[in-house]
């Protein structure tokens, strides 16, 4: 009915299975070195050093430096929540890629506004919502290049 299995089989299934581990360690290491490697290029130093590399003159990135949501109180006010974010770290990445900071502008992009009379009182309180973006553009600079790492290359 059971055969017991011979320690020569058993050797021989101890040894498919640790292959077998091993096989889908590589692939999740794999797996994990091509999200790193994917996600570093859809970031802007990634999109920098292609940038650079293709041979381009001059680079142009734009993010959001702030948000701002509107808020209303009925019967009380009207005001605003705002969340920052710094963009000195991405800067200083896309510098290290090639590239020399030309200039810098920021855009506040009105996305709405709320309003409501004013409770006991003439007038209205009105809050904005929208985002400040920053716009950088950047020019060509061998200078700046760094010995270039691949991020994707520290993942275990």
């Amino acid at each position: 009915m059971f055969q017991r299995k011979t320690p020569e089989q058993l050797a021989q299934e101890a040894t498919r299975k640790q292959q077998q581990r091993h096989e889908a360690d590589a692939r999740r290491r794999e797996e994990q070195v091509m999200k790193a490697r994917n996600a570093f290029f859809i970031s802007p130093p990634g999109q920098a050093r292609l940038a650079f590399e293709r041979g381009d003159h001059v680079f142009q990135y734009s993010m959001n430096v702030m948000s701002q949501e509107a808020i209303i109180v009925p019967m009380v006010g009207s005001t605003t929540s705002q969340k920052t974010s710094d963009p000195v770290a991405i800067l200083n990445a896309v510098c290290r890629e090639g590239w020399e900071l030309l200039n810098g502008s920021f855009v506040f992009v009105q996305e709405g506004q709320q309003s409501r009379d004013k409770f006991a009182a003439s007038g209205q309180n009105i809050a904005t919502k929208g985002r400040t973006v920053g716009y950088y553009l950047f020019k060509r600079c061998e200078d700046h290049r760094r010995e270039s790492t691949n991020p994707w290359e520290s993942v275990a």
